[in-house]
């Protein structure tokens, strides 16, 4: 098509420059390569390389001897869950069909095309689909008494749903009214963590802490449902916003209660804020999510579950179908250190969402190390597609 197929081919390419040249964090908890392998479990689970993003107080999970860790990692995803692609397509092999009739004087063939775009209209409602690409980068370093890692993630997401709608026989061919909305954002996040673990009642705990300063950018487009076919015009036609940067903190905790058993806690965003763009709120609010882990040298299980409903980081409410409250559960096979196979299921448990967005989504993954770490994971539903491929250097 026209849309979607471009929302691939611009938002996975224009916005994945931007991304990677900036250093964003767009959405409630982000993954990389490894976490999203075992189906996005993350808090008591991460390690030197990856807790700068899942929980800073496991900047203190490091493997025996290995005191530094560099990662690089880049990701992308997509989201249909009601299959407005197809409805977007529909609608135009219909408006195709309309002028054909016109031209050829037949008067049925017209009414019936008119009469399928409406039905199109009729259930397009509510629908979204979105988009998001991610870049990562970190180096963790370990000291006797704490450790500490820079980070610096690009995420930026695009999302698009279709208003102003009308099903009349006029109006549907309107081109003011069914008009396709684009909202896009931009960050870039530098932070940095730092954890120090104690003994709390005879286990093994850690508190980590992670300031962080992100620049927002936001950009809206509109363009009739009929016409649009590309996404060529969107950064030049579109309205663009510089919206400011937005300085917070993140917290973690972890606790050793046996040598086998891990319990986990991250919160995001513990200072909020909320900016402008084009007359919409978008908002930064404070998340928090609980994980599990029991590991042994061969074997890792996990669980996360987030304690709060997450917003996607978009301004215009009528993308509130797009919230998460994931439940994740992940296994990690170890072999020997060299190579690592990894499974993993997740459940987006939010209110008001589609049916289809409620979906389990599985996840699959693999890790080897090759002198480097070179991590490949990959995660799909009926109408959600995501890969993360990352590697990097511990000794």
């Amino acid at each position: 098509m026209k849309f979607i197929k471009n929302i691939n081919y611009k938002i996975f390419s224009v916005l994945a420059l931007s991304a990677l040249s900036q250093t964003v964090h767009a959405i409630p908890f982000t993954f990389e390569g490894r976490s999203l392998g075992m189906g996005g479990v993350s808090v008591a689970t991460a390690d030197l390389a990856t807790a700068a993003w899942a929980n800073p107080a496991m900047l203190t999970n490091q493997r025996p001897g290995d005191d530094f860790s560099l990662l690089i990692g880049a990701g992308a995803f997509a989201r249909d869950d009601d299959d407005l692609k197809t409805d977007i397509d529909n609608f135009q092999a219909a408006d195709d069909r309309y002028q054909a009739a016109v031209d050829a004087g037949d008067v049925a063939g017209a009414i019936q095309a008119t009469s399928d775009m409406a039905n199109i209209i009729a259930g397009i409602d509510g629908k979204t689909a979105a988009a998001d690409v991610t870049g990562v980068a970190a180096m963790g370093i370990a000291f006797d008494s704490f450790a500490m890692a820079l980070s610096i993630r690009a995420d930026a997401i695009g999302a698009s749903t279709v208003t102003n709608l009308s099903q009349t026989p006029v109006e549907v061919l309107d081109p003011t009214k069914n008009i396709v909305n684009i909202e896009g954002v931009i960050a870039t996040e530098f932070g940095l963590s730092i954890a120090k673990n104690f003994q709390l009642f005879g286990k093994k705990t850690s508190l980590g802490i992670k300031p962080k300063v992100v620049d927002l950018q936001g950009f809206v487009y509109q363009e009739s449902i009929s016409t649009i076919d590309s996404l060529d015009n969107v950064f030049d036609d579109g309205k663009k916003y510089d919206l400011g940067t937005f300085t917070s903190f993140d917290i973690g905790a972890s606790m050793e209660l046996s040598d086998s058993f891990r319990l986990g806690l991250n919160i995001r965003n513990v200072i909020t804020d909320e900016f402008d763009l084009d007359g919409q709120t978008l908002s930064f609010d404070t998340n928090s999510r609980i994980g599990a882990a029991y590991y042994n040298r061969f074997l890792t299980v996990a669980v996360d579950y987030d304690l709060t409903e997450n917003k996607p980081l978009l301004a215009n409410p009528l993308y509130g179908g797009l919230s998460t409250q994931y439940l994740a559960v992940g296994a990690e096979f170890n072999a020997f250190d060299f190579a690592q196979l990894r499974i993993g299921a997740r459940k987006n448990l939010a209110d008001d969402i589609s049916d289809a967005a409620k979906d389990t989504a599985l996840t699959a993954g693999v890790g080897f190390w090759l002198g480097f770490n070179l991590d490949i994971a990959a995660t799909f539903t009926d109408n959600s597609v995501g890969a993360f491929l990352q590697t990097g250097f511990r000794f």
